[in-house]
C-alpha cells in the first residue's frame, strides 16, 4: 500500500453490519486494522455501520458521511471489510474523493509485499489478475474507429477488450507454470517418503507465531514479525525427535476468516503441502480475544484440504503468557479421534519437549507404521 520512502497511506475502515445481525463488526474492524498496519497503512479513522442495506453495503447517505470525513481528515484510501463487487466498487469510488479497496484486495496487497520466491510471485500474480479481471474499466476506445482512413476501417478492437485478452493470456501462462511446480511438489514428496523423511506441518491463523514455533523446533533463525501474512513462502528444515528419529517440518501461509478464493486457487500447491502431510501442527494464539473463532476457521479450512483430525495436533500458543493451570484454553474438539491439545510457549520454550514427544507419537502410530508396510526390511519379502 505504502511505498519506501513516502509517507504511509491515511486509511479510514468501513464495515456494514447486515441487518440480519451475526457479525462482530469491532473483532472484524480490529483485524482489518491489523490487515492495513501489517500493508504499511496508517488507520486514522473507521466508521461501523449497523443495519445496512441487505446487500450488506453503506446506503448513499452513509457514502456521503464517509466522504465528508475522508476530505476532514486527508484519508487517501477507503478499507471496506465487505468484499465489493466491481459494479459496487466503481460506485462507491464515484462518491468518495479517494482510492477504494476491499479486504480481498488489501490481502493481495499484503502477499505481494511478502512475496520473495519466484513460486510465491507467481501464485501472488494469479491471484491478482483473478481478482482485477472482472474490475477492468474505461471508455473502452482507443483501439476503435482509429480515424476513418485508409488502413483503420472495421470494428478495430477495443483497448479494455484488448486488456482483458491480454490478461486472459497471462492467465494461462501463469497456471501453467504452477501446475509444472506442483507436480515437482509432489515428485518431492514422493522422494521424501522414499528416503522414510516424514513431514510434518506447521498450520494455523495468521500472527498465531507459527514461524517462532517453527524456530523452536528447528533451531533455525526464520523471520517471525507481528504482522499478518509474514511468511508467505513454505520453509523447510530438518527437526529431531526425542526418539532419535528425523523429519521434516515445514511452515505455510497463514490462514484468515473467508479466505479469498483467488488466493485458494493461486496457492493450491502449497496448501497440498499440509493436506499431504503426516502431522499437522495446529497452532492457535491462545492469547487473543478471538481465539476459538480463529481455531474454528482453520478446522474448516483443514477439513477443506481432508486433513485427517487423528493427524492434527493443537496447539495452544503463548503459554507464558496465560495464568498457571488449567486445561485447555479452547474448548476441545469435536472429534473423538483428534489428539487432546497441548499448552506450549515457542518464546519460552516452556511444552516443547511435550510437544515434541506428541509429535513422535503421531508419527509413530501413522507414517511408520504405513512406511514399514510399504516397504518390508530386507529379507521379510
Amino acid at each position: 500500500m505504502a511505498k519506501p520512502g513516502r509517507p504511509p497511506d491515511r486509511v479510514l475502515l468501513l464495515s456494514v453490519e447486515p441487518p440480519h445481525g451475526g457479525s462482530d463488526g469491532a473483532a472484524a474492524l480490529l483485524e482489518l486494522a491489523g490487515l492495513v498496519e501489517s500493508a504499511g497503512g496508517l488507520v486514522v479513522a473507521s466508521v461501523l455501520q449497523k443495519h445496512g442495506s441487505a446487500s450488506g453495503l453503506p446506503g448513499e447517505g452513509k457514502l456521503r458521511e464517509v466522504a465528508a470525513r475522508c476530505a476532514e481528515e486527508r484519508i487517501g484510501v477507503v478499507v471496506t471489510r465487505q468484499s465489493l463487487s466491481p459494479s459496487v466498487q466503481r460506485r462507491i469510488e464515484d462518491t468518495l474523493p479517494c482510492r477504494v479497496l476491499d479486504r480481498t484486495g488489501l490481502i493481495l496487497d499484503i502477499f505481494a509485499l511478502r512475496a520473495r520466491s519466484g513460486e510465491g510471485q507467481l501464485q501472488v500474480e494469479l491471484a491478482q489478475l483473478l481478482y482485477r479481471l472482472p474490475r477492468l474499466s474505461g471508455k473502452g476506445t482507443e483501439l476503435s474507429n482509429l480515424g476513418g482512413g485508409i488502413g483503420t476501417r472495421g470494428p478495430g478492437e477495443k483497448k479494455l477488450e484488448f486488456d482483458r485478452r491480454r490478461i486472459r493470456e497471462r492467465v494461462s501462462r501463469v497456471r501453467r507454470d504452477l501446475e509444472g511446480l506442483r507436480a515437482r511438489r509432489g515428485r518431492q514428496r514422493d522422494r521424501r517418503h522414499d528416503r522414510s523423511w516424514p513431514l510434518i506441518a506447521l498450520a494455523g491463523y495468521t500472527n498465531a507465531g507459527k514461524s517462532t514455533l517453527f524456530n523452536a523446533l528447528t533451531g533455525e533463525s526464520a523471520t517471525a514479525r507481528l504482522q499478518m501474512f509474514s511468511t508467505l513462502d513454505p520453509q523447510v528444515r530438518q527437526v529431531r525427535l526425542p526418539g532419535g528419529g528425523r523429519a521434516l517440518l515445514t511452515d505455510t501461509v497463514g490462514f484468515i476468516r473467508d479466505l479469498p478464493e483467488g488466493l485458494r486457487v493461486a496457492f493450491r500447491a502449497t496448501l497440498e503441502e499440509i493436506g499431504d502431510a503426516d502431522a499437522v501442527l495446529h497452532v492457535v494464539d491462545a492469547t487473543h480475544p478471538d481465539a476459538a473463532a480463529q481455531a474454528a476457521t482453520v478446522r474448516h479450512e483443514l477439513a477443506s484440504l481432508d486433513v485427517d483430525p487423528a493427524s492434527v495436533l493443537e496447539v495452544h500458543n503463548k503459554a507464558d503468557l496465560l495464568p498457571p493451570a488449567g486445561g485447555p484454553v479452547i474448548p476441545r474438539r469435536a472429534e473423538l479421534d483428534a489428539p487432546p491439545p497441548l499448552r506450549a510457549s515457542a518464546r519460552s520454550g516452556e511444552g516443547v519437549p511435550d510437544l515434541l514427544a506428541a509429535i513422535e507419537r503421531i508419527l509413530r502410530d501413522r507414517y511408520w507404521t504405513r512406511y514399514t508396510w510399504r516397504r518390508p526390511a530386507p529379507g521379510l519379502v
